[in-house]
């Protein structure tokens, strides 16, 4: 497992983890498009991985500047994931840090680009993907903020409404037991 490359989480992880903690995004496997579950990156914290959930870009995601539609820039719990095209900023996604899950690697399926055969949706992944390897360090910092605000029980609004990382710590250490009886 490495990180910064582009993942999916299995199935029955997911379906695991949401009967307990109902936020945790779906893999939606009942009317998938493409190839694509919900796909993330992957980092390491305290000997843990955690998969960082990709997002499609939201009207949430924009704001009026004047008489512009602007991006927002970057919060703790989601990172906006841009590229300049011709000087003009556009956004690719979101990285949702506040959906961040721990799984073990068991779990982790490496997103195949090379068989992607929607070759926009490709290209979109490819520059999601650049993005995510030239911006490592911030995701991480970020995670590590927005883990160390959860578990000192932070009030602040979108600590919050982030998932509750111990308990899904604990989640995912009883998977790998039963998955290893």
């Amino acid at each position: 497992m490495e990180e910064f490359k582009i993942y999916s989480v299995s199935d029955q992880y997911i379906e695991y983890l949401r009967q307990f903690e109902p936020n945790v995004y779906s893999n939606k496997s009942e009317n998938r498009s493409h190839t694509r579950k919900y796909i993330g990156t992957v980092i390491e914290m305290n000997g843990v991985k955690f998969f960082v959930p990709m997002s499609s870009p939201k009207e949430t995601d924009y704001q009026i500047a004047g008489e512009e539609k602007v991006i927002k820039k970057s919060i703790i719990p989601i990172i906006r994931m841009t590229e300049k095209n011709n000087g003009v900023k556009e956004l690719k996604g979101t990285l949702r840090i506040s959906h961040m899950i721990p799984v073990p690697e068991s779990e982790l399926i490496l997103y195949d680009l090379e068989n992607e055969s929607d070759k926009d949706y490709k290209a979109l992944v490819i520059s999601e993907a650049i993005f995510i390897r030239k911006n490592s360090e911030k995701i991480k910092n970020y995670a590590e903020i927005m883990y160390s605000q959860k578990k000192a029980n932070d009030e602040t609004g979108y600590v919050k409404s982030a998932l509750n990382y111990i308990k899904l710590e604990e989640l995912c250490k009883e998977y790998s037991r039963q998955q290893n009886s």
